[in-house]
């Protein structure tokens, strides 16, 4: 699975956008990621059980690379404002077309993006993100990230790809989430889609980004977050890596558990420190 090389020349686009040019085209077309809609729906259930005990309650999360999002609607019950991100603008289109009606959704584009002031933000969520993200501009990508969750948020980072992961155990963790849900067949059959498809191509050409866990904490540090690792990942994907990142506390200052709720999201039962 490991791909960490880079082409010369993929730009993110904006500050904060996600992904390579290559991704971005892959995810703006139809592409046989998902077997069918009770593989969509299976998916973003798994999403919306395991997140909610990390979403800020009365708070303004940001969905960051959200895909279809339907777990936005059951997040907007529990948050203040849900802003939803994904770089792909047919992905965009969709949200709208579903979502524009919802007084506390808003589908942001490149430019409302680049225009989010600092500390509007209480939770960033970037789910299955960062192997989409060119490794050197991984260090921008965060500074945006800190930079909207201003001194008191928080950024959830999950379904981290580990270096030298085997593809089979990728493939392993889908068919046990379709044999659970009913989609076995039609899982199967996706996978000979996939195969057929231009996806290892742009898979191999415009890079995918794993990370150690260790790593992932030293890029986290060298932007003044602090990474703790979560002891489950979030999503159908068990063998990848969950991290809740915060500002690093400076010596002598409050831990964040005590401070007012203001800006903050809520606590992490799941957290396992590193």
């Amino acid at each position: 699975m490991q791909n960490n090389g880079q082409k010369d020349g993929l730009s993110s686009g904006p500050p904060g956008a996600q992904g390579s040019s290559g991704w971005v085209d892959f995810w703006n077309r139809p592409n046989a990621i998902y077997a069918n809609q009770r593989n969509l729906e299976a998916h973003f259930a798994c999403l919306q059980n395991d997140l909610d005990a990390h979403l800020p309650k009365g708070g303004t999360v940001l969905d960051f690379g959200c895909g279809d999002a339907l777990a936005a609607e059951a997040m907007a019950k529990r948050c203040r404002n849900v802003w939803l991100y994904d770089a792909a603008p047919a992905v965009r289109q969709r949200l709208r077309e579903r979502l524009s009606g919802h007084p506390q959704i808003r589908i942001l584009d490149d430019d409302d993006l680049a225009t989010l002031p600092t500390g509007s933000v209480d939770l960033v969520l970037a789910v299955s993100v960062l192997q989409y993200i060119p490794r050197e501009e991984l260090e921008g990508v965060l500074h945006r990230w800190r930079h909207l969750i201003g001194t008191r948020g928080r950024i959830l980072i999950a379904d981290v790809v580990e270096p030298d992961t085997p593809m089979l155990r990728d493939i392993a963790s889908q068919l046990s989430m379709a044999r659970r849900h009913g989609f076995l067949m039609a899982a199967l059959m996706g996978l000979g889609r996939m195969a057929l498809s231009d996806y290892r191509r742009i898979r191999r050409e415009a890079g995918f980004s794993t990370y150690t866990p260790v790593e992932l904490q030293a890029r986290l540090s060298a932007v003044g977050l602090r990474g703790d690792r979560l002891a489950k990942n979030i999503g159908p994907t068990p063998h990848r890596h969950s991290f809740i990142a915060h500002h690093a506390q400076p010596m002598g200052a409050q831990p964040m558990g005590n401070q007012p709720m203001g800006n903050q999201a809520a606590g992490d039962p799941a957290l396992k420190v590193q």
